[in-house]
């Protein structure tokens, strides 16, 4: 009775031992797989940046619209445009243009002439 027992008990834990081993490898690949738990967070902020993206078409589309609208119907938007973007004047005006001023990080570094003491 003795080895029957011993058989047993080595049976009960190989079968314990399988059993655990494939837990372990069905976790693995419910986290790992190409349809687990990190691909589909993946696909989800994939998607959330895709909608983004879609959301921001959308605006930009719709100011878009608008400017067609005020541009078709609003003789003060085509004006603006006129001498915003094409530079056109009224008869009789002058336009004076400034150079643009460089940033102060652009210019090189003032000296100082002042002498120093020692």
């Amino acid at each position: 009775m003795g080895q029957r027992t011993i058989m047993q008990g080595l049976v009960s834990r190989i079968a314990i031992g399988v059993f655990g081993l494939l837990t372990v490898a069905m976790l693995l690949l419910a986290i790992f797989d190409e349809h687990g738990t990190l691909a589909v967070r993946q696909r989800r902020l994939e998607r959330e940046k895709l909608q983004q993206e879609i959301d921001k078409a959308a605006e930009e589309n719709e100011a878009l619209h608008r400017n067609i609208q005020d541009l078709r119907h609003n003789p003060k938007a085509i004006e603006r445009i006129a001498r915003e973007e094409q530079k056109l004047v009224k008869q009789g005006e002058i336009i004076l243009e400034l150079p643009e001023t460089p940033d102060k990080k652009d210019q090189p570094a003032e000296k100082d002439s002042s002498p120093r003491h020692k």
